[in-house]
């Protein structure tokens, strides 16, 4: 009988995770999508980068992109049906979760929160957006699992989403810092084959950076990024550089890029030296809630408009996304105690919040705090 069932379990659960993947193929690959190396090196097709940009970020799935476009001028396969696949998985991780915890009047209640908040990342995402978010989900759920009887094949697995990770976010290096310090204190040495995959992986990267750009981060756009942060929460924007400016040019520059992202850089960091009170502008609870926590559905990619040209749909859709919201914050809150695995994804759920708020002025904050939104429902979800 334990056959028959462990059979029937088997097969439910194969079948689920199949309907999962056609639903997230049909609903998110027919989305608009930026194409990876199109932020990466900011080149629409023909004129591609190459892996030389400076942009690490999945920097070889650019060699896919460009294949795809000169034999068969499109760019499905490497974007949009990859995206839709991995947004069908996702949500299956996280359905599939409340099922083994017995949590599906729960998931029930925050699902479509889910859906929706995936759709409108969806909206001209690039691809990294999703591979950031399935493996953070992965490499959490590890974190909550494992135990010392952890295999060697599932730290080696580990090492592969970490690094995936890594590669889909610039400040993907801070969490694989923090998962493998929460792993060595839970199985001490034998997480060490895991970290090795990762160096093996990204110090080549970091020291092509270092050679071509003479920066050793991993992204080209960083010091732009805080200073975006700067402005959005009150400082005077003329004081930074335009590097946008840069981006628009057909004869685009990674150096001078880089440059210019140094100016705005130097200038952030002798704000935060000089003029402390800034932080508290960025990190205002007024700020934080109506623009990262209670994410608008738009982004400057999705071509919508601001709450005032809402449409009576998108009205609707909009509560139905912060009511599923409020319940999964409400539920966290309320059983917070009963958790002490919850530490694990709220520190993640806090880390992106501040790196969304330091490196974001609000109008992609759907997509890039979409991963994050992910790790709150895996919470809810989990018993």
């Amino acid at each position: 009988m334990d056959i028959r069932k462990q059979a029937f379990n088997f097969i439910k659960n194969k079948a689920t995770l199949i309907f999962c993947l056609v639903m997230g193929v049909l609903f998110y690959s027919s989305t608009p999508k930026i194409h990876n190396s199109g932020l990466m090196g900011a080149y629409i097709p023909p004129n591609f980068p190459d892996a030389t940009t400076g942009m690490s970020i999945l920097r070889l799935w650019t060699y896919v992109d460009k294949f795809e476009f000169v034999n068969f001028g499109s760019l499905y396969f490497s974007n949009h049906l990859p995206y839709g696949l991995l947004s069908g998985w996702l949500i299956y991780l996280i359905c599939n979760r409340a099922a083994q915890n017995q949590t599906l009047e729960r998931l029930l209640l925050v699902l479509p929160g889910l859906l929706i908040i995936i759709y409108y990342a969806a909206m001209n995402g690039p691809l990294y957006d999703m591979t950031f978010a399935v493996s953070l989900l992965i490499c959490t759920m590890y974190l909550i699992d494992c135990d010392k009887k952890i295999s060697s094949v599932q730290i080696l697995k580990l090492g592969f989403w970490v690094t995936l990770m890594y590669m889909s976010r610039p400040f993907g290096m801070y969490f694989a810092l923090v998962i493998y310090s929460c792993f060595f204190c839970k199985i001490g040495r034998r997480i060490i084959p895991a970290c090795i995959i990762t160096i093996l992986f990204m110090v080549p990267l970091h020291l092509y950076q270092l050679h071509k750009f003479d920066t050793f981060t991993l992204s080209t756009y960083g010091g732009t990024n805080l200073a975006e942060g700067l402005a959005s929460s009150g400082e005077n924007p003329n004081q930074f550089l335009d590097c946008k400016v840069i981006l628009g040019r057909q004869n685009y520059d990674s150096k001078e890029m880089v440059n210019c992202s140094k100016v705005n850089k130097n200038k952030a960091l002798e704000l935060y030296k000089n003029k402390p009170e800034v932080l508290l502008n960025i990190f205002s609870p007024k700020r934080l809630f109506t623009v990262f926590i209670f994410p608008r559905l738009f982004w400057t990619g999705t071509y919508i408009g601001f709450e005032k040209s809402m449409s009576k749909e998108l009205r609707v859709v909009t509560v139905v996304c912060y009511l599923s919201l409020f319940f999964t914050y409400l539920i966290i809150f309320l059983n917070f105690k009963r958790n002490k695995f919850y530490f694990i994804p709220l520190l993640f759920f806090a880390m992106g919040i501040f790196f969304s708020a330091m490196g974001s002025d609000g109008s992609e904050a759907i997509r890039i705090f979409m991963p994050f939104i992910a790790i709150a429902y895996l919470v809810v979800t989990n018993k």
